[in-house]
């Protein structure tokens, strides 16, 4: 069998510098400490505020402010978690108020509640997490995923707080110039008094601590393209702007070492960017930065970056700096995992300013061992397609997002099965799915019903039997007895799995997981397990039509001109007759692909 892949080019937009309408801060000329403050408010709420309506009317202005464009796919583009989510939905997203909304009561500030500057697109989970929570920096972590984390803040750094929420450094001053504008604009609203940030006497003050926090912030992380292209829109949508990314300098003029010198507008910012992140090379992209792969012999991890020093942290050991490439020894056991992060370093306009964090987790795979996670699965779209036998496997998915059933849950603590992920689509087939996947089948139990076993994808080791809770949507895997279910597909494809009591398996899409439910959420679809994938494959397919492409026919590996084949030892391959192992494709122009052969 012939495969083809396609190799892939990075493309980087470029962001045009957009110009403050002439004449716009002239007001603000002269003035200084609380006389400017009062003219930044004048000028950042005119007259001409257009309010968008808080709900889908916020969505449709996201898609202007807070999209962006990873593998082709446009996702938007939330600063609290990594997760990528398409814009057809929002689906395991919120709105969120960086400043709280019930600092302030939504009630009797209608503006601030739908004020765009600081809304965003937020991960639920993350946004449930941070509630209400002041902005600080985190001494001792409660929770965190890959941008955001809580927990107990540090000495003397946080007011009364016992908790705070700490954003990534890339977006802390995205936060804090947020932060000051509604501080600022919105002072004289009925805030809640006695809150960690602020006091409240007819008008909010921030405490010394924020101040110092908010400057701080705001100077080490400047205004970027991104700030800069989210604040041109909004002053479309809104007919207002945010002066603090127009003008960062004001903030040192209201509450900094200039409060007691007059402000002239000058020269708009330029955008000041991060150097770009790391890329794994040739693995598999699950969500912003972050990337999964196999692996069981020792090998080199390719690490791509341009600009700046590369920093690499190994199972969460120190940063320490590297060149392209991080060799790790060989698996110890199938299942087993390594983690690497790695962020670059450069200087710019004065500062050290570090990319975004790349993640990758490699897990090993025995070659002797059934992985059903690398494998082809097809959907079952009609009854007739449904084989219900013991030696038949299924997947479990969500119809609204393609996320898969994870199997470390049915627990005592767990008493339900996880999100564990998106899926990866090959056409109507899917194909490699997240280590953390469950696959599952039905063994006949009495009055043509079924019983639901979950077993682990990664090694095809069994879970345990769904059994329904007695209250609430609670379910538990047992060794040795499971709730009856009966199963049907749906004329729209979905899957019916109704367990005796009446209640169906279903997915939660605003807590990401699987249960039953006897109220309607999410429904599920099956795919059937059909083979293994390819014995010869491309490890992590790429998208693009620039420069060729890679035939795979047995053991034989057919380049593109201009091309070269090499041996993980670094040897130059011809590319036939080749032996099991893995092998590094290269281009010209330095782009890299990963080539298995298994047998």
């Amino acid at each position: 069998m012939k495969k083809f892949i396609l190799a892939a080019t990075i493309a980087t937009a470029i962001i045009a510098q957009a110009e403050i309408p002439a004449g716009y801060y002239d007001s603000l000329s002269g003035k200084k400490g609380e006389e400017l403050k009062t003219a930044v408010k004048a000028v950042a709420f005119p007259e001409e505020f257009s309010r968008v309506r808080y709900g889908d009317d916020t969505w449709e202005a996201f898609r202007n402010t807070d999209v962006r464009t990873i593998n082709g796919v446009t996702i938007w583009w939330d600063m609290y978690s990594n997760n990528m989510v398409p814009t057809e939905t929002h689906k395991g997203l919120n709105i969120e108020h960086s400043v709280a909304n019930s600092w302030f009561g939504a009630e009797d500030a209608k503006d601030a509640y739908a004020d765009l500057i600081h809304l965003n697109p937020s991960n639920s989970d993350a946004n449930q997490k941070k509630g209400d929570l002041p902005l600080g920096e985190v001494a001792t972590i409660a929770w965190q995923n890959e941008l955001v984390k809580i927990g107990a803040p540090k000495a003397g750094t946080a007011g009364s707080a016992s908790k705070v929420f700490e954003p990534a450094d890339e977006y802390k001053g995205d936060f804090a110039r947020a932060y000051l504008y509604i501080f600022t604009v919105y002072d004289g609203e009925n805030w809640k008094i006695d809150q960690p940030m602020y006091k409240y006497d007819a008008v909010a003050i921030l405490e010394p601590w924020a101040v110092d926090l908010l400057c701080r912030w705001a100077a080490n992380d400047p205004v970027d393209s991104k700030e800069i292209k989210r604040n041109e829109e909004i002053f479309k949508i809104q007919k207002n702007r945010n002066p603090f990314i127009d003008y960062p300098e004001l903030i040192d003029h209201i509450w900094g070492g200039k409060k007691d010198e007059a402000f002239t507008p000058g020269k708009q910012a330029e955008a000041i960017d991060r150097p770009a992140e790391p890329v794994f090379t040739s693995r598999r992209l699950t969500a912003v930065n972050t990337y999964s792969s196999r692996w069981w012999d020792g090998e080199v991890v390719g690490i791509a970056h341009e600009d700046g020093d590369l920093w690499v942290s190994i199972n969460g050991g120190d940063y320490q700096q590297y060149g392209p490439g991080v060799e790790i020894p060989s698996a110890s056991s199938h299942g087993a995992t390594m983690s690497l992060s790695a962020y670059t370093e450069a200087e710019s306009n004065g500062l050290t300013l570090r990319s975004s964090t790349a993640y990758l987790t490699l897990t090993g795979r025995d070659p002797q061992v059934d992985d059903y996670t690398e494998a082809v699965y097809s959907p079952v779209t009609s009854d007739s397609e449904l084989i219900l036998t013991p030696e038949t496997l299924f997947i479990l998915y969500s119809s609204s997002n393609g996320h898969i059933m994870g199997h470390n849950g049915g627990t005592s603590s767990s008493s339900f099965m996880p999100d564990a992920g998106e899926v990866n689509f090959k056409g109507e087939d899917i194909t490699y799915l997240p280590m953390e996947a469950s696959i599952i089948r039905f063994k006949q139990s009495e009055g043509g019903k079924y019983l639901l076993e979950v077993l682990d994808a990664l090694n095809n080791k069994s879970k345990g039997y769904w059994n329904v809770g007695g209250s609430g949507n609670k379910n538990t895997l047992k060794s040795n007895t499971g709730t009856s279910t009966e199963v049907k597909i749906n004329d729209d494809g979905t899957a019916l799995i109704t367990f005796d009591g009446g209640k169906t398996l279903q997915y939660n899409a605003t807590q990401p997981r699987f249960t039953n439910y006897s109220s309607k959420q999410t429904p599920v679809k099956l795919a059937r397990f059909s083979s293994f994938l390819d014995i010869a494959s491309v490890i992590e397919d790429m998208d693009s039509d620039d420069e060729g492409c890679i035939a795979i026919d047995g053991n034989n590996i057919s380049l593109p001109e201009g091309w070269s084949l090499f041996e993980l030892n670094g040897r130059q391959s011809e590319g036939k007759s080749l032996e099991p192992g893995i092998y590094i494709a290269r281009s010209a122009k330095g782009k890299a692909v990963k080539i298995l052969i298994s047998k």
